[in-house]
């Protein structure tokens, strides 16, 4: 379960939404970016809404806070993705994939 969730700040896990609806799945996205909370887990998986512009959220202070730690130890990140594919890969020294997806120009570089 994803550490942060409240009526501020939506759900970081949209499976613990309450009702599991695409109108309740976009609302939570709504609700989290207005608060500049642009990640939101669906389990193990990160949906990122593109801000278009810098939030400071890739600065190495920010890779540190996700370094050794578990995936749900902290906000829903891309890093805390990167550092859970990098310690599986490690332990059971098997390749691993991630898949990113979205429309073209969307900051997936």
């Amino acid at each position: 379960m994803a550490l942060h969730q409240s009526a501020e700040y939506g759900c970081a896990d949209a499976v613990m939404l309450t009702s599991i609806t695409e109108g309740a799945f976009v609302e939570n996205l709504k609700l989290r970016f207005s608060k500049n909370k642009i990640y939101t887990y669906i389990g193990e998986v990160v949906i990122s809404v593109n801000p278009y512009c810098d939030m400071g959220l890739y600065t190495d202070a920010i890779l540190r806070e996700h370094v050794g730690k578990a995936l749900y130890q902290r906000e829903p990140h891309i890093y805390a993705l990167a550092e859970a594919a990098y310690t599986t890969m490690r332990r059971t020294e098997a390749d691993c994939c991630v898949m990113i997806s979205g429309e073209s120009g969307a900051g997936k570089t």
